[in-house]
């Protein structure tokens, strides 16, 4: 148990104080501002991050330390938020803090809300000859009966499903979407990963390319059996024509055997 100072601190804090602090418990809202005296103690308490200790300052640069007050430890917003790589806006005429984005709708756009412009599905002969193919569907990851290979769910994303032909010809297998941003995003974020029901297959050897105005802007590492959800944040700033392209190759599928992959948590960020 921490020993208290003996000479605890006496503070005056208003609404502006307490909106611009974290409680790690709770937090109280007062709809009118309120002015009171209260004793809080300072315990030279230590913040760390992931394992790193954080230096915590105000927007000055003056450093700040946590408070504790009726048990419950007060940490200074700014600096945690911004330490999560999270931007931190206090709205005066608001009393309101805001942390990451101001307004969701505005920031980010889900990819699975966004309209597509085109979408199209081939298939591989041998070689680099590839031929259209309307086998391959790509559909809306529902967030109750779809999950990742490690059992994950996901509120947003796309589900591609490639069945193979059973040809003994078929080396890939594609799918496509193509969306116009009208050059409005900086990046485009989410994560690759394979289904559930594909967990086990040794045919998934599936990649992730990512084109702005027909230049590849990324590719992702190959996903298959064993590999754990691919992050990406791809920039786009400039962007007016996207595509996403998912590829399936060197394995032969036979007929009807189908596989499943995921682009899910994924949305365009202005």
């Amino acid at each position: 148990m921490c020993k208290k100072p003996n000479r605890p601190k006496i503070l005056y804090f208003t609404t502006g104080f307490i909106a611009a602090a974290l409680l790690t418990s709770s937090v109280t809202a007062l709809a009118e501002p309120v002015k009171k005296q209260i004793t809080a103690y300072f315990n030279h308490t230590k913040i760390y991050v992931d394992g790193h200790l954080l230096h915590a300052k105000d927007e000055k640069g003056n450093e700040i330390e946590p408070l504790v007050y009726n048990g419950t430890t007060y940490l200074p917003v700014r600096a945690v938020g911004e330490a999560f790589n999270s931007k931190v806006k206090w709205d005066g005429s608001k009393n309101s803090v805001y942390i990451g984005k101001i307004n969701a709708e505005d920031y980010n756009v889900s990819l699975s809300k966004l309209d597509y412009l085109s979408e199209s599905h081939q298939i591989q002969w041998g070689g680099s000859d590839w031929d259209t193919y309307g086998n391959n569907s790509i559909s809306p990851w529902d967030e109750e009966s779809d999950q990742d290979n490690t059992g994950a769910n996901y509120e947003n994303g796309l589900l591609f499903e490639m069945i193979g032909s059973g040809t003994g010809g078929t080396h890939g297998l594609e799918s496509e979407r193509e969306y116009l941003l009208n050059r409005k995003y900086k990046s485009f974020q989410g994560d690759f990963v394979l289904h559930y029901e594909s967990r086990s297959s040794t045919d998934a050897h599936a990649v992730l390319k990512v084109y702005g105005d027909g230049n590849l802007l990324y590719t992702s590492d190959v996903l298959e059996k064993g590999t754990l959800p691919i992050s990406f944040n791809v920039n786009v700033q400039g962007v007016n024509k996207l595509k996403i392209k998912i590829t399936n190759t060197e394995m032969d599928m036979k007929y009807s055997d189908k596989l499943y992959f995921g682009i899910v948590n994924a949305g365009f960020m202005k």
